[in-house]
């Protein structure tokens, strides 16, 4: 799998935890001035619709490939530590060009110091799933790539005769990932789904008559 496709499905199971925890947050009014969905839409005309939708293309699209791009250029640390350092990262951004464009002022002045920690630790929980997502990612689903084999070894393995067979040919009898790893991954992705209609079922549960 490419790292700009792991990176894109991590930044948006990232952003589904991430926007889980603010319907959470905005359900128990906890913090209400950290919605970032209400201040998206005091830009312009965004309908709060358009502005979940810029929520999701940010957080998948931009900061996942970019997310890519980093661990591509980088090898250490370890790819949670490297996605927390990446959140803060983004929550300096998001502070420093995002806040004052909402009207929250320069690095959330307007806010309140409760606030702006608030949206750190989110920020902090964003990076490290979407390091996380996209290490499991990569371990469960690897790369494709050519095992050249001693002479030796090579009369041992069963598989596609070396002497008429070309390295495309070889790879397409590497497995790409085992049936126990696509289990786990169907499994984490079920818990995630359950986790967000759960969300959401509190966010509307007077819609929904609960």
């Amino acid at each position: 799998m490419p790292n700009e496709l792991k990176g894109v499905i991590a930044g948006f199971v990232a952003t589904l935890v991430l926007s889980g925890l603010m319907i959470l947050n905005s359900t128990i009014g906890l913090m209400p001035q950290i919605d970032i969905v209400r201040l998206l839409t005091t830009l312009g005309t965004l309908t709060t619709a358009s502005a979940w939708m810029d929520h999701f293309i940010v957080g998948a699209l931009v900061w996942g490939l970019l997310f890519a791009a980093v661990d591509a250029t980088t090898t250490r640390p370890a790819l949670w530590l490297k996605g927390m350092i990446f959140g803060v990262f983004a929550w300096v951004m998001m502070m420093v060009t995002f806040m004052p464009l909402a009207g929250a002022g320069f690095f959330g002045a307007k806010i309140g110091t409760t606030a702006v920690v608030g949206l750190l630790f989110l920020h902090l929980v964003y990076g490290i799933v979407l390091g996380v997502v996209y290490g499991l990612l990569g371990f469960w689903v690897p790369v494709k790539a050519a095992v050249i084999l001693p002479k030796e070894e090579q009369m041992l393995v069963a598989g596609p005769n070396p002497h008429t067979t070309s390295s495309a040919d070889i790879n397409d009898h590497v497995l790409s990932s085992s049936p126990a790893g696509k289990a786990v991954l169907i499994a984490f992705g079920c818990l995630v789904g359950f986790f967000a209609l759960l969300v959401l079922a509190m966010r509307f549960r007077t819609t929904l008559g609960f």
